[in-house]
């Protein structure tokens, strides 16, 4: 008996409101590094997050909020890098926009001490490694 091969099309059709909702859900990914130079700082240097941490778009000044760090602590306790360690960690924003094309990332914070990192061009994985010392 001969074997009978089916071969199907199938065009999919995806709703535009899905599609939206889907590019509205993708997210940036920020690795950050911390080192602790014993030719610059002396002793333990104190590390955290805060959660009014932000990537903004340079050219339209829309801030997106962090959603969640991994590897780091938040506001108001302390991560504690000993002289000549490294720590990393990673933070998650919401989506810049398509038309965005460099970003900062920064604490907007009632203190000192914030970190901000300029001129982050914007690249199409939406991942991105930043050093913070």
């Amino acid at each position: 008996m001969p074997l009978i091969k089916e071969i199907t099309k199938t065009k999919v059709e995806i709703d535009s409101e899905v599609l939206t909702k889907v590019e509205e859900e993708a997210q940036v990914v920020v690795h950050c590094s911390f080192y602790n130079d014993p030719s610059m700082y002396i002793g333990e240097i104190g590390v955290r997050v805060w959660k009014e941490t932000f990537i903004i778009d340079e050219a339209t000044g829309t801030k997106n909020q962090m959603v969640k760090a991994f590897g780091i602590v938040y506001q108001p306790d302390w991560y504690f890098i000993k002289p000549g360690e490294n720590k990393r960690f990673t933070m998650i924003f919401d989506a810049l926009s398509k038309s965005c094309t460099s970003f900062t990332l920064a604490e907007i914070i009632p203190q000192s001490g914030a970190f901000v990192v300029k001129g982050i061009q914007r690249n199409n994985s939406d991942i991105y490694s930043v050093k913070l010392d």
